[in-house]
């Protein structure tokens, strides 16, 4: 029977990346600074329409002075995890932290981020566009960076657009703050690092997106209990969970007072001078993704929140369909809803305010991807409860990653995530935990 090769081993291992190549590449050298490596951290973010990070080395042969490295040089990332191979260049535009480490070892912070956001520095336009906003970013970001998006959610209206003097990310930002995907619910571009292209995609698609992904915090250390068989290089502990945190579990008084429950809007439409006001109720207007609402039933002064009795907030939302903000998939200058920016403001509010929780995970890039849902079955904080095995049914279930750092130190390569969600969830059966995701 052969022999396990040593790839494979590591493949199978938690924690474990192997292939790691990092090179530094100036208008006159290429350099591998690998064997220097301390760290390497890359983010991915959902309001970010590319990966950027942070690249420490050590320089006790002064490398940063000899090359030198000033902020204007390119670098370059390769490493395989688990079958799966990224090779991405990026552009380092900052170097800080220049220091002694320990002894005569010195180190350095280099700043990556993408060669786009570059571009972007030194691409200032003026152009007019006509169609969906959807259309009119994919055209925007194809001009300028050379790149098709993928497409997941269409706009949900339609637009005639002249930009003076911007910026394509600074366009594109304009059309996704003014605009909502055809399901209503606000969206976003992204990138994933092991992704082809950024994604436009809406909050909407991203949380009904179905998962098989069971993330388990494991108490026991073995993988069989009653045989007592260890999960230290089993592939089914591949991305387990190490540690997590709540940072958030509904901020009820920022909501209340921000409007994102209950309010009221005004229309004003500059164009013929019409003035609309419209009540805003979240569990009407912009119901809660999430399986099960945690406000429904709540009273101040025994009073419910679609009482009607409540003012906690006047927005008001300017309208100009000749220059902007002309509504509706199908025409221009046809306003579908007068109140399209007041549910997208509740929604991204509630996002923002209510289940935040922070993850340190193993890593498992394909499976852990900003975008994408996981489902957490999470156990409760109960002293006594033996093995940990009592699970919490208010924190498990599922929720949509936010926020991922990608982080290399040595040969380990970890994650941390932050998830939301704007609800309680319905945990998946019990019998489905444990089960390893695609």
């Amino acid at each position: 029977m052969p022999e396990p090769s040593v790839d494979n081993l590591k493949d199978a291992s938690p924690k474990k990346i192997r292939d790691l190549k990092v090179e530094i590449i100036t208008a006159i050298a290429q350099v591998d600074v690998t064997s220097l490596v301390i760290e390497l951290s890359l983010y991915e973010d959902i309001y970010d329409p590319f990966v950027k990070g942070d690249l420490t080395i050590a320089d006790n042969s002064g490398i940063i002075s000899g090359l030198p490295v000033l902020g204007q040089e390119l670098v370059k990332i390769k490493f395989s995890r688990s079958g799966h191979e990224i090779e991405k260049t990026f552009a380092c535009t900052r170097v800080r932290g220049i220091k002694k480490l320990v002894g005569e070892t010195a180190g350095a912070v280099l700043s990556l981020t993408s060669q786009k956001h570059l571009t972007n520095a030194v691409s200032m336009f003026s152009k007019s566009y006509k169609g969906l906003s959807s259309d009119i970013i994919q055209k925007i970001h194809s001009d300028a960076f050379g790149e098709d998006i993928d497409i997941v959610s269409e706009s949900g209206s339609a637009h005639s657009i002249v930009f003076p003097y911007i910026k394509p990310y600074a366009a594109i930002n304009a059309i996704l703050r003014k605009t909502t995907a055809a399901d209503g619910t606000p969206y976003f571009l992204y990138e994933n690092l092991f992704g082809e292209k950024p994604i436009l995609k809406s909050l909407q698609a991203m949380c009904e997106e179905e998962s098989d992904t069971v993330l388990k915090k494991n108490i026991n250390s073995n993988a069989d209990t009653d045989m007592g068989f260890g999960q230290r290089d089993n592939p089914s502990t591949i991305g387990q969970l190490y540690e997590f945190e709540v940072l958030k579990n509904a901020d009820t008084l920022k909501l209340l007072s921000s409007g994102a429950l209950v309010g009221t809007t005004a229309r004003i439409n500059l164009a013929n001078n019409e003035y609309v006001e419209s009540p805003f109720l979240y569990k009407t207007d912009a119901k809660t993704i999430a399986p099960l609402d945690q406000f429904q039933e709540y009273q101040i002064d025994d009073q419910r929140l679609d009482s009607g009795l409540m003012s906690p907030s006047y927005r008001s939302e300017f309208y100009n369909p000749i220059a902007y903000e002309s509504e509706g998939v199908t025409e221009l200058n046809t306003n579908l809803d007068p109140a399209a920016r007041t549910k997208a403001a509740s929604r991204l509010n509630r996002m923002n305010n209510m289940f935040r929780l922070s993850l340190y995970t193993d890593s498992a890039p394909k499976k852990y991807m900003v975008g994408k849902c996981i489902n957490l079955d999470l156990p409760i904080n109960a002293p006594g409860v033996a093995n940990g095995d009592m699970k919490d049914e208010l924190f498990s279930g599922k929720y949509l990653i936010t926020r991922l750092r990608h982080y290399i130190k040595g040969e380990e390569y970890t994650m941390s995530i932050e998830v939301i969600r704007d609800g309680i969830s319905i945990p998946k059966n019990k019998t489905d935990v444990g089960e390893p995701g695609p």
